[in-house]
């Protein structure tokens, strides 16, 4: 409680706040397209200057496809205040951190539905296909949605994804389909149908990818640089699964989803000692069932939800040092999600089923829902615990919207109850998570549209991070997140052109934090806790379109993120005062599109700056920072009938950057990416 108090009471740490908002209002920089609902509300010198909504970042199918991204963790690169950790290889693991917060503080949506793997903490983003969505968005403090999953108003931020399968449409028949291939041996192939009536749906859809991933490597290791080739780098996946939906009455809407994975991985471990060689492979099988349910009426809707998720994971590792001769370990996570969520504001329903806000001045609205998580995890493995987690949740908000200002209050709740095994004494723990906004509603000049906001999120370990016999440290506490953030957003809009800006400072708080840092390999640890972590960061978002004469336009994107994500637990330990392992200062994207009618180039741009891979500041832990630059171009070409057909080549890290994500995993060089993409409306 006193670090808390300290937390918003300080009057120094308010002030580096304040000069870094300051900072970063005279800064001419910009970045990522910015979602939300807009309202026109004053003219000035021809210009229109609208409202946005302050939290959200997206990007849109249409960027989704020029960017020719291979998993939904390249996607969140391009994001504001989004740290990427990639392990390496096409099919590498990818994890986020947001805003100096790990990503087990991020609830990921799709469809609406929360994908979680309470043996993980964090899903691999690596395993979200990218060639479904139709959408993606990122919001930081409050939920980015209606009527989302209770989870997803406690948690430090949200990634909602929209995919093309589980919409309500128009056409009474849609078709979707892709093929890429590339360096390496990458073989892509995706196909989805839909077929729509006026009150239901039904679509099924399918992905089968393939690589060898034997990509060529140069290692600094002293002075000296080590040539060599990635090795156990292949990867096989299968992605499959159905949705259906149908409205009933006037104002409801249920919804049936199936998705499952299939993964069978080489993990190439690290490369040190001249050694590039592992030996451990991966296999997964993930299958998930969403069951949804709406009655939207004019003043209140509500909504019932029942996730059940079921995923085996296998470990084998051929050369293991043991009596036997190799490792087979194999685990089993079954979890299950129900909740109740409701909202008493207007609505409008589109096409989708999805709602959105219909502004009524003056006036009090409330939401809120409690939700019910349950998980087990078994084990092949000898000695290893079976824990069990009973997790219910629960929230309640209210929101003023006024003629000028709109005020969000919302308090939410845990009640945490572990057994580290059958019949085992449980464990409680109680938390409450509160989360106030205030945000300008109309413009004020050269102020923009501020808002400012203060949140606090909790997290449990995971499984692995309590009870894994290699890495599991049963002492760890629950990690809990204090962020504060100042804010402002400009749209301007001018006869043919649309410039967006959105300016952040934030000042964050983590106690606990619990830091995993790989070892030998992808499966293989350390876990610990961090006592007492301070971010202090600003970000900088900016997007301008602009429509040339003679069928030409310009789109350019950028962001660009600091962050100082310091250890300030203990004044008299070596590491005081020293960046976080892996969390960059600096990082920031550019992407730049010239497009004439249907036929376009792409230039795609990221920076990140040195890193460290261990809690210690010294040369001996310091990554390198580098930059990578994608190129394509690419054709669509439509047909009367309602069809499409999309062709982009991509060359990938172009200048055949050297470099690494996570210390001794290197990145692929140059390699080429061609893509034929099909569409039938």
């Amino acid at each position: 409680m006193i670090r808390c108090f300290e937390f918003f009471c300080s009057v120094m740490q308010f002030r580096t706040l304040i000069f870094s908002f300051v900072s970063l209002l005279a800064f001419p920089a910009g970045a990522q397209e910015l979602y939300g609902e807009l309202e026109a509300v004053e003219v000035v010198e021809r210009k229109t200057i609208y409202v946005v909504n302050p939290r959200i970042q997206q990007l849109t199918k249409l960027q989704i496809q020029q960017l020719q991204a291979e998993d939904a963790g390249q996607l969140l690169q391009k994001f504001a205040g989004v740290s990427l950790k990639s392990y390496g290889g096409l099919g590498g693991m990818k994890t986020i951190a947001v805003r100096g917060i790990g990503g087990t503080h991020t609830g990921i949506y799709i469809d609406g539905f929360e994908m979680q793997n309470t043996q993980t903490g964090q899903l691999d983003l690596s395993n979200i296909q990218a060639e479904n969505i139709e959408s993606i968005q990122l919001s930081v403090g409050g939920a980015g949605g209606q009527l989302l999953p209770v989870s997803a108003f406690l948690q430090g931020s949200t990634l909602s994804i929209q995919t093309f399968e589980n919409q309500f449409s128009v056409d009474w028949l849609q078709v979707r389909s892709s093929v890429k291939a590339g360096s390496f041996g990458q073989i892509d192939t995706y196909l989805a149908l839909k077929m729509n009536r006026q009150r239901y749906f039904f679509s099924v859809f399918g992905k089968y990818r393939t690589a060898n991933g034997n990509y060529p490597f140069e290692f600094m290791n002293g002075s000296t640089v080590y040539q060599g080739k990635r090795l156990n780098n292949d990867l096989a996946e299968v992605f499959s699964g159905f949705s259906a939906g149908k409205r009933w009455g006037k104002s409801g809407i249920v919804k049936l989803n199936y998705l499952t994975n299939l993964s069978d991985k080489g993990l190439p471990g690290a490369v040190i000692l001249y050694n590039p060689t592992a030996s451990q492979r991966l296999k997964n099988q993930m299958h998930q069932v969403n069951i949804d349910v709406k009655n939207i009426r004019p003043r209140v809707g509500i909504r019932t939800y029942l996730t059940s998720r079921y995923e085996a994971l296998q470990y084998v590792d051929s050369s293991f040092l043991n009596s036997a001769g190799f490792l087979d370990q194999r685990f089993y996570n079954t979890s299950a999600q129900l909740g109740v969520s409701f909202q008493t504001q207007q609505k409008n329903v589109d096409s989708s089923g999805l709602t959105s806000p219909v502004s009524v001045p003056k006036k009090w609205f409330y939401f809120g829902g409690i939700e019910h998580n349950f998980s087990v995890l078994h084990s092949s493995t000898t000695n290893f615990d079976q824990p069990i987690r009973n997790h219910l949740k629960a929230v309640f908000g209210s929101e003023l919207r006024g003629k000028r200002m709109l005020t969000v209050l919302q308090l939410g709740g845990h009640t945490v109850v572990d057994q580290q095994a059958v019949n085992t004494k449980s464990h409680v723990r109680f938390a409450l998570t509160p989360y106030v906004l205030v945000q300008a509603r109309s413009f004020l000049r050269w102020i923009g549209l501020p808002d400012v906001w203060v949140k606090r999120s909790f997290r449990m370990p995971s499984f692995n991070e309590l009870y894994y016999n290699q890495l599991g440290n049963k002492s760890l506490k629950p990690e809990i997140a204090n962020q504060l953030n100042l804010g402002t957003s400009y749209v301007f809009s001018f006869k043919r052109n649309i410039l967006k800006i959105r300016l952040d400072s934030y000042f964050n708080i983590v106690e606990n934090k619990i830091v995993a840092i790989p070892t030998k390999n992808l499966f293989i640890w350390s876990i610990q806790n961090v006592g007492l972590v301070r971010v202090v960061g600003g970000d900088v978002q900016f997007v301008y379109d602009y429509e040339l004469p003679k069928n030409w336009t310009v789109s350019s994107r950028f962001t660009y993120t600091f962050q100082s994500a310091v250890d300030i637990s203990n004044r008299d330990a070596a590491t005081f005062g020293h960046q976080l392992p892996y969390l960059p200062k600096h990082t920031s994207n550019l992407d730049f599109t010239l497009k004439y009618k249907k036929t376009g180039i792409q230039l795609s741009g990221l920076f990140t700056s040195k890193r460290y891979a261990l809690n210690e500041n010294i040369p001996n832990n310091l990554i390198e920072s580098f930059a990578v630059l994608d190129i394509g171009i690419f054709q669509t070409v439509a047909f009367n009938n309602g069809q499409q057909l999309r062709c982009q080549f991509t060359v990938k890290n172009s200048f055949n950057s050297q470099y690494a994500f996570v210390r001794y995993y290197v990145m692929p060089g140059t390699n080429f990416l061609i893509s034929l993409s099909y569409a039938l409306h």
